[in-house]
C-alpha cells in the first residue's frame, strides 16, 4: 500500500466524519396550525387502499380511498383519494417512519394537503390522522392518535403526552369545534 494512498484515505475518512448529518424534522402542529397550513379537513371512513408501484416504478405508493361523511374544510366531495410514499408491492415493502397506518373500515379525521399535482396527503405525517372510536363507556366518538408518541391530552395544543401519561378522551365535536374556532380565525 503506497504512503499517498493511506493519506487520501485518511482524509477522506475526516472529510466524512466532518460532514453534517442530515435526517428529517418533524416540526410538532397545534390544531390551529394544522388548519391553516392544510388544504382540506374531512371526517370520512377508509373505503380502500392499494399499494403500488408509481409511475416511474422508482417508488411504492399507497393511496387510500376515504368515503367523506363531513367536510369540515375545502370543496365538499363524496370521496377523497389520499396517496402517501411507502407500502408494501410484490413482496417488496417499503414504510416511512411517523406515517400514517390505515386499515379498511376505520374512521378518521384527516387533516391534508396537496402537492403540485393536486394529489392529497396527510398533513404532518402522522399528526393530521386523529382516529375516531366510540367511548366504551360514554358511546361518545373521541379521537386519538395511534402512532406511539402522538398521543395527545388538548384538543388545542395538541402537546403529546409525556411518558407514563395516560391519554385523557378528546371527545370529537371537541375536536371539531377547535377545528371551527381555527377556521373562524383565519376568516375561512
Amino acid at each position: 500500500m503506497s504512503c499517498r494512498f493511506v493519506v487520501r484515505a485518511v482524509v477522506l475518512a475526516s472529510l466524512l466524519a466532518a460532514a453534517p448529518a442530515f435526517a428529517t424534522r418533524v416540526v410538532h402542529f397545534d390544531t390551529r396550525a394544522l388548519v391553516h397550513e392544510s388544504s382540506d379537513i374531512v371526517i370520512g371512513e377508509v373505503a380502500g387502499i392499494q399499494a403500488h408501484w408509481n409511475e416511474r416504478h422508482t417508488k411504492i405508493v399507497t393511496d387510500v380511498e376515504i368515503r367523506v361523511s363531513q367536510t369540515l374544510k375545502g370543496v365538499p366531495t363524496e370521496r377523497l383519494t389520499l396517496r402517501q410514499l411507502g407500502g408494501e408491492v410484490d413482496g417488496m415493502r417499503y414504510h416511512v417512519p411517523g406515517s400514517p397506518v390505515f386499515a379498511n373500515g376505520e374512521q378518521a379525521l384527516l387533516f391534508v394537503w396537496r402537492d403540485r399535482a393536486g394529489r392529497a396527503q396527510v398533513n404532518g405525517f402522522a399528526q393530521g390522522k386523529f382516529d375516531i372510536r366510540r367511548d366504551p363507556v360514554t358511546g361518545e366518538r373521541v379521537v386519538e392518535r395511534a402512532l406511539p408518541g402522538l398521543a395527545i391530552g388538548n384538543a388545542r395544543t395538541l402537546t403529546p403526552l409525556r411518558a407514563g401519561e395516560s391519554a385523557p378522551r378528546v371527545p370529537l365535536e371537541t375536536m371539531v369545534g377547535e377545528i371551527q374556532r381555527a377556521l373562524a380565525e383565519d376568516g375561512r
